[in-house]
């Protein structure tokens, strides 16, 4: 009998011995409604389910309780359209004023690519689109497939959905490079719009357009409305301008406890450093909260500057907050000037400190993106599934994943026996997502799509993400398959992940990976399949 046989054999008897709904979680794409070659899932609709197991207990089928936000792409960003500043660290405005050579020397000086030409070509070619030619959009956005479409608007982005399944976010147009999809920013140029809880949303101002001839040299202070009255917050470090830099400020996400409020995001430290940041002080004043710098996170580390840019991204209702520091490019850590994902478990401590993520699937030196955190402690985002030097090198793989936090200081005691219930289904650590979509009968579908990025999870365990599909299904479940034989058409789409009620830990099936090289080189790979790694630099948060 060929080795080929008995191993096909071998996996048809493991096959029939695994559960009858192995995978943990169905994968079900998401319609865009509005055109675009790219369509990324951005955002999920707050909720829960009647059993703190969420969708492992109670049947959510296809999850259509909890809207999922996205956008779509025809090409990557010339810079954010959610980030205050170019590439989220370049406030003094020199790299983006350089046209295409500021795009090739940030790639060179802050992320160390051999692929620097083509990676500043793809994305000047879109800011040249923006800023001196037609400026044709480029991200609509949708919620399950219905269009959000401000008046006028060229490019709108949505990062988070309220509980009744509203956008919270903004939106350019032809003379206004940011304006809120909902809120008042009168005395200011533009505003930004990341987090609401149905009285208070937080969000940035900006004291100039970002577009015309305001399009350089403008500063930004993190905001909170209050309803329709919005409170511009105070700078740590209290320089509008130092030289060529500006001050700037931003928050991501917010948590009120009674008349305590507690904000996340990043503000202005001495030097016109952006560092991450938990703002904390009272509804009663809002402009003037003060701010807490996120210790081992800093841009300045014992006198260098380790990191260029770091920025707290959320925060649950335990107080736990996650974030992300951007290493420098002059102080690459194990080959990589990587993103790397930190968590603070307790945002009242009287110290802040955050602990990047290390061990398992994180391993030293990893860069990603921060997803999201739901109040079971739950945290989504992508990693690099790849660990080959990126500086002098090419970009690595990421892949989306979970990570189940479990109990932290602030876990109410009535809720650790959900959490302790919910972390045991995930084997108590953090998986790939692939790796728990794989197996049972959602196999053959679940088989169509690999999960790229995990941007948001609400408290019944849904999750918005984006794939990339394979129709039909790949050549096999590997993590590295081919597409029919890599000739085969994919495409990235927006889907949730919606989990399968009565799955646990038993149904955990890893996928294997293939011992030949899978690079995919066929006809059909188009612009997401072949950038996706960099296209969502669009996400990314780097500040100088």
């Amino acid at each position: 009998m060929s080795s080929k046989l008995q191993l096909t054999t071998l996996a048809v008897l493991v096959s029939a011995a695994l559960p009858a709904q192995a995978a943990l979680y169905k994968v079900v794409e998401v319609a865009p409604g509005v055109s675009g070659n790219e369509v990324y899932g951005t955002a999920i609709q707050p909720g829960a389910t009647t059993d703190p197991k969420g969708c492992f207990v109670d049947d959510c089928a296809d999850g259509a309780s909890y809207k999922l936000a996205g956008e779509t792409r025809n090409r990557p960003d010339g810079f954010s359209y959610r980030e205050e500043v170019p590439f989220a660290m370049d406030n003094s405005f020199g790299y983006i004023e350089d046209d295409y050579d500021g795009f090739e020397d940030y790639c060179f000086y802050q992320l160390g690519y051999a692929t620097c030409e083509y990676w500043a070509s793809d994305r000047w070619s879109s800011w040249y689109n923006e800023t001196y030619s037609s400026n044709t959009p480029n991200s609509l956005a949708f919620i399950e497939g219905t269009a959000v479409l401000p008046t006028d608007a060229k490019n709108t982005v949505i990062n988070s959905l309220d509980s009744s399944g509203s956008a919270i976010g903004n939106y350019s147009t032809a003379t206004v490079r940011n304006t809120p999809i909902n809120g008042d920013i009168t005395g200011w140029k533009q505003g930004r719009q990341w987090a609401t809880n149905g009285t208070y949303s937080v969000g940035s101002v900006s004291s100039r357009t970002g577009a015309g001839g305001e399009r350089y040299y403008y500063f930004s202070k993190p905001a909170v409305w209050n309803g329709t009255t919005l409170n511009a917050v105070k700078w740590a470090y209290n320089d509008q301008q130092d030289g060529d830099y500006y001050a700037q400020g931003s928050m991501r996400d917010l948590y009120v406890d009674g008349t305590t409020f507690y904000g996340v995001g990043y503000n202005n430290y001495k030097d016109q450093h952006m560092n991450a940041t938990i703002f904390k002080g009272t509804t009663t004043d809002l402009t003037n909260l003060s701010s807490v710098q996120i210790n081992n996170a800093q841009v300045d580390i014992s006198g260098d500057n380790i990191h260029s840019n770091s920025v707290a991204t959320n925060i649950n209702k335990n107080l736990v907050v996650v974030g992300q520091a951007k290493r420098s490019g002059g102080y690459p850590k194990n080959g990589a000037a990587s993103n790397r994902l930190f968590i603070v478990p307790d945002a009242s401590a009287s110290s802040i400190n955050a602990s990047f993520f290390y061990g398992g699937i994180f391993f030293d030196g990893a860069g990603g993106e921060m997803g999201g955190i739901n109040n079971f402690n739950e945290i989504v985002g992508r990693i690099d599934s790849e660990n080959h030097r990126e500086y002098d090198g090419k970009q690595r793989r990421q892949r989306a994943f979970i990570y189940p936090y479990g109990m932290t200081p602030k876990t109410d005691s009535s809720e650790e026996t959900a959490i302790t219930a919910r972390r045991a289904i995930f084997k108590n650590k953090a998986w790939l997502l692939d790796d728990l979509t794989n197996g049972g009968s959602e196999s053959s579908n679940n088989n169509q799509y690999r999960i790229y990025d995990a941007s948001d999870i609400n408290d019944a365990g849904v999750i918005s993400a984006t794939a990339v599909k394979c129709s039909g299904g790949y050549d096999s479940t590997s993590h590295n398959a081919y597409c029919g034989d890599g000739n085969g058409t994919e495409k990235v789409v927006a889907v949730k992940l919606v989990p399968i009620a009565g799955a646990d830990a038993s149904a955990i099936q890893p996928r294997s990976y293939d011992s030949t090289a899978t690079e995919r080189q066929g006809a059909g790979l188009g612009f997401g399949t072949l950038t996706i790694l960099g296209l969502f630099g669009f996400m990314r948060k780097r500040i100088k």
